[in-house]
């Protein structure tokens, strides 16, 4: 039987999936701290990084080979297993949808044994609330952790074999997105979200090295939150969206502030000029030339060349803000202004099949966004459908995405059908 959301009264008011969203922020913050612990003594971390960022223990890291090219960890793999432990320790009828499934662990003894080794490491990880902040019964419920290795290889496996669908529950989880530049200590997150009839309902982002923006600046690769675990950030469908600094386990939980109150208070979005203008602020009019693009040029699922013709559509020429992580591209739009805008081509014909959306790329991170701008942010695929994610594990419903502030939308989808007449695509 699936399980209804769950409500709590929060003075005085019901609030709809309030367990599911300190239950997943819990678990995001947990897998969080192991994946930052974990990359510290990867040859490519050291290559790449002054400083470690953990002041106590640290883990080694296996790696194994995967097909995109993409390094695939011990980290990956003791991370999901803790992110879907304590979801279904908590919501035992829900279902899940990740990326790895444990047959590499059963055909190397070994790496099951490491990444069983990170995951009891992480069994007992506790947080306090801040002075003064409320605390409710769920903030003392036990993150539920595997016992054993067979444990952890049947709760890693709920996510790699999970179908997803357009009924019921199931949450879809990213443990490590953006593996290439997590092992150099740059950009990642952890996600997980809930997704109930096709739709995103409660999203959670870790985000272990980031830093909030300061007045003017942009999420970057290398601007790296080296003394403690980054950002949290997380959404309900129709609540708002909120962000709170990570702490090292036992620390104090520090209070959630929403997003939204950031952008009116001129924290995040930036106001130094931009394309050879200045960014416009929450009352101007927003004008195409105004734009910045997040981008990945070195994604091997879209077509960066693309986004550059578009940008230069829109009289855009400036550089881009290049982000290789899926999800910390939604997050610099979340955290920028109005101007921020993304554009993904996927890649087309007989290699479409291969590089089609996946699932937990997306899922959570789009429900912030939306969320965070109170009505004003829009993301669709782009043919301007709505984006559906009650298709599996594939969004095989949509083509593209389009993610930028509801003022420019219909001017960007009819710069992008005029590029897919004139080559042909449409």
């Amino acid at each position: 039987m699936t399980v209804k959301n769950m409500r709590r009264f929060e003075n005085g008011n019901q609030v709809e999936y309030a367990r599911e969203r300190r239950m997943a922020e819990r678990a995001v913050h947990r897998a969080s701290i192991l994946t930052k612990r974990a990359v510290t003594l990867t040859p490519s971390y050291w290559a790449s990084s002054p400083v470690s960022p953990c002041p106590s223990r640290k883990l080694s890291n296996g790696e194994i080979s995967k097909s995109d090219a993409s390094p695939v960890t011990a980290a990956d793999f003791a991370a999901q297993a803790l992110l879907i432990s304590a979801i279904h320790g908590a919501f035992p009828a829900d279902s899940f949808v990740g990326e790895e499934d444990a047959d590499s662990l059963r055909q190397d003894p070994l790496l099951a044994i490491q990444v069983f080794d990170f995951v009891r490491q992480y069994a007992n990880v506790k947080f306090y609330p801040a002075d003064g902040q409320a605390v409710y019964p769920d903030d003392e419920e036990e993150l539920y952790t595997p016992s054993s290795i067979e444990e952890m290889l049947h709760i890693i496996d709920l996510g790699g074999r999970g179908k997803g669908g357009r009924t019921g529950r199931f949450w879809a989880l990213d443990p490590i997105d953006g593996t290439a530049t997590f092992v150099k200590g740059q950009q990642y997150a952890v996600s997980l979200a809930l997704i109930e009839e096709g739709k995103e309902v409660v999203g959670v982002l870790g985000c272990p090295n980031l830093k909030l923006p300061e007045d003017g600046s942009l999420v970057t690769e290398t601007s790296v939150d080296h003394d403690s675990v980054g950002l949290l950030l997380s959404a309900v469908k129709g609540q708002g969206a909120w962000v709170r600094p990570m702490g090292w386990e036992g620390s104090k939980l520090r209070v959630a502030q929403p997003i939204d109150s950031l952008h009116r208070h001129g924290r995040t979005p930036p106001k130094t000029a931009r394309n050879g203008h200045m960014a416009a602020g929450t009352d101007a009019p927003l004008k195409l030339s105004d734009l910045h693009f997040i981008d990945s040029s070195i994604s091997t699922a879209t077509l960066s060349d693309k986004v550059h013709k578009i940008a230069a559509a829109c009289g855009v020429s400036s550089p881009f803000t290049e982000l290789y992580s899926s999800h910390v591209r939604y997050i610099a739009l979340i955290l920028g202004g109005r101007e921020a805008v993304q554009v993904r081509f996927p890649r087309h014909s007989s290699q479409l099949k291969k590089a089609s959306m996946c699932i937990w790329d997306h899922a959570g991170a789009q429900l912030i966004y939306a969320e965070s701008r109170n009505g004003n942010g829009k993301v669709t695929d782009l043919y301007g459908k709505e984006i559906d994610f009650g298709t599996g594990r594939k969004m095989s419903g949509n083509w593209g995405i389009l993610t930028c502030d509801e003022s420019v939308h219909a001017q960007l989808l009819e710069l992008v059908g005029h590029m897919l007449e004139e080559e042909g695509s449409r």
